[in-house]
């Protein structure tokens, strides 16, 4: 007997061409977006703002819901070394952050460990004060990083970075005492691309970072949406979310989604209540919330 197919004898010149330009599929990515209706959390966060001084982007939400939800199913939090699955040993969030460099705008990032055991307050503060090193250039370790990939010519670019990627997570002995980094990128990666004025955008995977989950909250604008029973002009936000098929199928991007989604939508059946953040803002001295001037106000900020 033999195979269940036959070549196709006639081929437009395009099939020919495309047949021998492109290899077999190889890429694991998935991606996947969702239209979060923001009329509950954008006033729960001005609120919030208001008892504690402290403003809490989309973005930090982002990072608190995927945290959250990797706490709570340690088996989400992996990552693919040597063709195996491991499980990382902290859930970690690795925020991107815009720079200014010598060549123009950059893209960094700071990353922010045990991520899971921090509320959404923790983690605004902890970003705004690593941003703000890293934006002043006063973070060491990324400037010796920059320092030293600005000196390799772009054609060994691709050959340094597998080798560093090698060091960093196959290599099975703690390299850090010489710089090489263990997990620098964490579980997971968020990047507002708002300030941007991006409604809804895709992040590639990046290779280096081990990272299976990549999700870009964009900007918030007006749509026709059905709220409580009723369509209304809906203040809504598109987070797009790229996956690593490796690490995660229907199933559990099925849960991570939903997570989001109820915490986006219902902040107060995720978030502390008012009450929570009176205290938090007692213990920690922060102070409310000062009048903005306009001018300052109108300012973008990227996370």
């Amino acid at each position: 007997m033999g195979k269940y197919w036959s070549p196709l004898e006639r081929l437009s010149t395009w099939r020919k061409i495309s047949v021998g330009m492109w290899a077999p599929p190889s890429d694991p990515t998935i991606y996947g977006y969702e239209t979060l209706i923001m009329e509950d959390m954008l006033p729960y966060l001005a609120q919030v703002e208001e008892i504690t001084g402290v403003r809490v982007s989309p973005a930090v939400i982002a990072a608190h819901a995927l945290a959250s939800i990797f706490g709570k199913n340690p088996d989400f939090n992996v990552m693919v070394v040597n063709r195996r699955l491991q499980k990382r040993k902290s859930v970690d969030a690795f925020l991107q952050v815009a720079t200014k460099g010598d060549a123009g705008d950059d893209l960094s990032g700071v990353t922010i460990r045990g991520a899971d055991e921090m509320d959404i307050v923790d983690l605004a503060l902890v970003l705004r004060k690593k941003a703000m090193k890293v934006r002043k250039g006063q973070d060491q370790d990324i400037e010796k990083q920059k320092k030293s990939l600005n000196m390799i010519p772009i054609f060994f670019m691709r050959n340094v970075l597998q080798l560093v990627e090698f060091l960093t997570f196959s290599v099975p002995i703690d390299l850090d005492a010489i710089g090489v980094r263990s997990d620098p990128f964490g579980s997971f990666m968020v990047s507002s691309v708002a300030p941007f004025d991006i409604r809804l955008g895709f992040a590639p995977l990046v290779p280096a970072s081990r990272c299976p989950i990549v999700a870009l909250p964009g900007a918030i604008f007006e749509r026709p949406m059905v709220v409580r029973g009723e369509i209304i002009a809906a203040k809504v936000m598109q987070m797009g979310v790229t996956f690593d098929h490796r690490c995660y199928d229907g199933a559990q991007i099925g849960v991570i989604s939903r997570h989001i989604r109820g915490m986006f939508e219902n902040p107060h059946d995720y978030l502390p209540d008012m009450d929570y953040w009176r205290e938090k803002a007692a213990k920690m001295n922060l102070e409310p919330k000062a009048e903005t001037p306009a001018d300052e106000a109108a300012q973008p900020t990227l996370h």
